[in-house]
């Protein structure tokens, strides 16, 4: 009974901010919505900045050319394979 009662609660508020909004001039919308995309970029932006060392780790590792092995066409990055006789390996055992 008691979670009837949250829902039904729920529902009344949910209806009466739905008609509020329906009232709202287009401008006011607009604004609203600016605002909310402002704080969305903001917040992304200072979750991005937060970890920026370990990010940029990532990215310098990550900027690198992917390349498929010769033998097992396992996609390594290029500075990590082995290049032998014109072919491109993951590894030093596959370039053998």
């Amino acid at each position: 009974m008691k979670l009837f009662v949250i829902l039904a609660v729920l529902a009344l508020v949910g209806f009466a901010l739905w008609q509020k909004w329906r009232r709202l001039p287009p401008q006011t919308k607009q604004l609203l919505g600016a605002i909310f995309g402002m704080a969305g970029a903001y917040r992304q932006a200072k979750k991005q900045g937060a970890g920026s060392s370990a990010g940029q780790s990532r990215k310098t590792v990550a900027s690198g050319l992917m390349l498929p092995c010769a033998q097992c066409g396992l996609h390594v990055l290029e500075q990590d394979g082995v290049r032998a006789s014109g072919e491109f390996y993951c590894c030093a055992e596959h370039a053998r």
